[in-house]
């Protein structure tokens, strides 16, 4: 069975990008797209996801706050913050909560490790 990665970006440029690093990657991937954290939960509940890359800017709520919500609800998801906002008190805050951490523009490494480890 092919990982499920779910992406979550209010840019549907990043979103084009990250499929396609993605692709690049494994070509099996399952990957799904939304455009805000209300979406992601949306999803969520209808779909199995094993991996989200979460953008941190977005409206409405921040990739954290969606990241504490699937946390709690679906503690299985492996889950990754990927943002050009690279403060430290965010990549802490991220750690604080178990999430691997990605700045933007991604390396495709980053995003292989991400993936098979």
């Amino acid at each position: 069975m092919s990982l499920r990665v779910l992406l979550v970006d209010d840019s549907k440029v990043s979103r084009l990008a990250l499929t396609k690093s993605l692709r690049k990657i494994d070509e099996s991937l399952q990957i799904s797209e939304v455009n805000s954290a209300d979406a992601a939960e949306q999803h969520l509940a209808n779909e199995n996801v094993d991996l989200m890359l979460i953008d941190f800017n977005m409206p409405e709520r921040d990739g954290l706050e969606l990241a504490e919500v699937v946390t709690a609800t679906y503690p299985h998801i492996k889950q990754t913050l990927v943002t050009a906002n690279i403060q430290d008190a965010i990549r802490e805050r991220a750690a604080e909560m178990g999430l691997a951490f990605i700045g933007k523009p991604v390396k495709p490494e980053e995003l292989a490790n991400i993936i098979g480890g």
